[in-house]
């Protein structure tokens, strides 16, 4: 049985090429990776219901992913902070999302991070009809990142579920492949094609056209997820790549 029925209305917006991020490495003179240097990430809270985060009205960005698809790990690998994020010890049972600031006192340019809690195994009714409140009110969120396991090589049921869910509330979102130092480049292009296709037949208007490729252990594409994540809160500088 799936979680969540989500219909859309929203016209749907034509796609360019399918693109994949290629292997970059941030230079220490970069506007990302002086903003995430210069910046400390620290939890903020955990909410239920929306009473506990709707004060907090910095740009904000969401991580969305079945359970162990390594999502704790890559949050705090983009905010350069390990273990600030933990991994649920009861994958699929916990309903709260997760609030993580990105600050500095002498830099201007905040930024929200949340971690969903993630879909899958047993996770309840609650667990979606709070998700579902969250992304179709929120007006400071800008994207949603949704994480697929490179070696998995494809949608599961729950995925499809998520993106009927973002597609019906007309959220931006787009896929990111983790755990990607598992698989040789080749099989990385066949299997982002074949994501973004599928994802983008069931998401016609939310999802994006390009899949990052990320892998915490090796940090491999970190840098071009921090690089988004500025991009969509508007503090990239305009021309920045």
């Amino acid at each position: 049985m799936r979680m969540w029925i989500a219909r859309s209305g929203a016209a749907c917006w034509s796609r360019r090429a399918i693109h994949v991020s290629p292997k970059h490495t941030l230079q220490p003179d970069s506007p990302a990776f002086r903003y995430f240097n210069q910046r400390d990430a620290k939890f903020l809270l955990s909410a239920v219901k929306p009473e506990h985060y709707s004060h907090l009205t910095l740009p904000e960005v969401t991580f969305a992913g079945r359970s162990n698809v390594g999502k704790s790990s890559l949050i705090n690998a983009v905010l350069r902070s390990a273990g600030l994020v933990k991994t649920s010890k009861k994958p699929g049972h916990t309903s709260a999302l997760n609030f993580f600031s990105l600050t500095s006192r002498a830099q201007p340019g905040a930024i929200t991070v949340v971690d969903m809690p993630g879909y899958g195994f047993r996770s309840h009714h609650e667990w979606g009809a709070f998700i579902m409140k969250y992304l179709s009110t929120r007006r400071e969120l800008r994207r949603v990142f949704m994480l697929v396991e490179a070696k998995v090589g494809e949608l599961k049921p729950t995925d499809e579920d998520f993106l009927e869910l973002v597609e019906g509330y007309n959220v931006p979102t787009q896929i990111v492949l983790t755990k990607t130092d598992k698989l040789k480049r080749t099989d990385l292009d066949k299997t982002s094609s074949a994501i973004i296709q599928a994802a983008s037949k069931l998401a016609p208007s939310a999802i994006l056209p390009e899949a990052l490729w990320c892998s915490s252990r090796s940090k491999a594409g970190v840098d071009m997820l921090q690089v988004e994540i500025l991009r969509v809160c508007n503090l990239l500088p305009a021309g920045t790549k």
